[in-house]
Formats: structure tokens, sequence, C-alpha cells
């Protein structure tokens, strides 16, 4: 059966053709969008480790996302089983992680929202905010200093090429 396709208009990226089935549906939305419950991830090789999490239904709403492990090597989401089965998932390494990121006006100041964690089943593109009520994380933890931690001084150039 051949794969149709819609054309969602955004205000960041004007026309972006995609395949339905790459439509990811978070069932109770994300935490202040629960309305919003249809998205695409926008992957652009040029603004990597980046990507930005469209709404479909909403041009103007739009997340820049990361892997948190690009940052963070020891980063691990712990959450109970009810919450995983939302995701209709039978391997757990099918699940993408993926944090939303906050880029102010000081770029040195561009953090990533550990607590809240989105999750997708990559299989059936079906999505999950998780809230880590019993965690180390909270929803800043700033990424230059982490870059600055773990890279020498010439590799933190990344913040050049954030897409906002």
């Amino acid at each position: 059966m051949p794969s149709e396709c819609l054309t969602i208009e955004t205000t960041r990226f004007g026309s972006v053709e995609v395949d339905r089935s790459a439509i990811i549906q978070f069932p109770r939305g994300l935490l202040g969008f629960e309305d919003r419950c249809r998205f695409i991830l926008i992957e652009n090789p040029d603004h990597q480790p980046f990507a930005h999490l469209q709404a479909v239904d909403d041009p103007s709403l739009a997340f820049i996302v990361v892997n948190p492990k690009r940052f963070f090597s020891n980063y691990k989401v712990q959450v109970e089983r009810p919450e995983i089965a939302e995701l209709c998932v039978t391997d757990l390494t099918r699940i993408d992680t993926w944090v939303i990121v906050t880029v102010p006006e000081e770029i040195a100041a561009m953090s990533a929202n550990l607590q809240g964690p989105l999750l997708i089943n990559r299989d059936k593109n079906i999505g999950k905010q998780v809230v880590l009520m019993r965690s180390p994380y909270t929803t800043r933890h700033y990424l230059l200093d982490e870059l600055k931690k773990s890279k020498p001084r010439s590799e933190t150039h990344m913040a050049q090429s954030v897409p906002v």
C-alpha cells in the first residue's frame, strides 16, 4: 500500500511535506499543550544534534529537541510499567528519548529539560512526555556547561549551529 503524504504549514519551516506514517501521536499531548497531540520530528543534518518537534495542527508550535545522551552520557529515564505500557512497546530498545531545549537570547544559557523527557515508540510513532518526580534531574540543565566538561575548548563551537 503506497504512503500518503500530507503538507503541513509551519511558521518556522514554511510548507513541509511528510508521510502520514511519520506523524507521532502523543495521546495526552505535551505538558502545557495537552490539546496538541500530533507532531512530526524535523531533523536537519546542518543542525545536528538538534531537531524540531513540530505540531501538525499548530503552525507556530515547534520545540527544539535533542537526544540527552549527546550531552549527558549518564542520563537515565526510570518510569513505571503503566507509563511504558501507554507506548505500546514490547522492546524497550525501540524507544527514542528526546528532551526539550530552551534557547534564550544569551545562547550560553541554553538548557535542556531532563525532568520531562519525551519517549517515542519509533515503530508505532506513539509518544509520551513523562515527569521524573524522584530523580536528580531538573527542568534546566545547561548544555554548553556540560560540553565544556567533556570536550576540549576547540570542540565547543556547537552553539553556533543551534537551530532557533
